[in-house]
């Protein structure tokens, strides 16, 4: 199972990968947001992270109790323009900051 992208946001992701090749989306408690962060990194990540699916040639993970309580088909990542942003996540390189939100319906 795999979490959903708008069509921005994949796009976004498909310039990471022409620009860092391989990568990693983590969601969950990576910063100060909690458990509505989405990290992109081209480090696999290690511990106790949950690999949920792929997007796109680009693996996803989850962090628990987050991969024990989100069912991944029932978010969407997203992006939003972020000019200036202190995350490490490798879209914010570009001016995007991607996001979590929740599919209604």
């Amino acid at each position: 199972m795999a979490v959903g992208l708008t069509d921005e946001a994949a796009e976004v992701l498909r310039k990471v990968q022409a620009k860092h090749g391989k990568v990693y989306m983590i969601i969950g408690d990576t910063g100060c947001c909690g458990y509505s962060n989405v990290f992109l990194t081209r480090n696999r990540p290690v511990g106790d992270y949950v690999q949920v699916g792929e997007t796109i040639g680009t693996m996803v993970y989850l962090r628990p109790p987050l991969s024990e309580t989100l069912d991944p088909s029932s978010v969407v990542v997203d992006v939003v323009e972020a000019v200036a942003d202190d995350s490490l996540s490798l879209e914010t390189e570009l001016g995007y900051r991607f996001i979590l939100r929740v599919k209604l319906g």
